[in-house]
């Protein structure tokens, strides 16, 4: 999916992927859709990129998602935040419900066009 940056960019991402989730594997579906949703909104706060684009590829033993702009010089990190902070939970969000992410810089090896921001849920017995 490809959607312009902007206040509602988390929530179209989050419209367009819960369906299918929460067909093929519900388990995961919540909270694969608030990772989603942290990362569409980090790529629209923290970079100028007109357009996100959105991958999605779901088995029946995971979710893999890529969240992709056009920074490849805005690379998230996770910070210390205090704990009444409304702002800055994205990433530790990420490290708390994703079972693995990270990210890939796009383009030439030398010259870089964008990076995406990926994770993974995997089902777990019982989801």
């Amino acid at each position: 999916m490809d959607l312009p940056s902007g206040l509602t960019a988390a929530k179209r991402a989050r419209d367009w992927l819960a369906v299918p989730l929460r067909d093929e594997i519900p388990g995961i579906a919540d909270d694969a859709l608030l990772c989603l949703s942290e990362v569409v909104t980090n790529a629209h706060r923290h970079t100028s990129t007109p357009e996100i684009r959105v991958l999605a590829r779901i088995t029946p033993a995971h979710v893999l998602v890529h969240v992709r702009d056009d920074r490849p010089d805005r690379l998230p990190r996770t910070r210390e935040q205090e704990h009444d902070a409304e702002r800055g939970r994205g990433l530790v969000l990420l490290d708390a419900y994703a079972d693995a992410w990270g990210v890939s810089l796009l383009g030439a090896r030398r010259r870089p066009t964008g990076k995406a921001v990926w994770f993974e849920i995997a089902v777990r017995e019982g989801a």
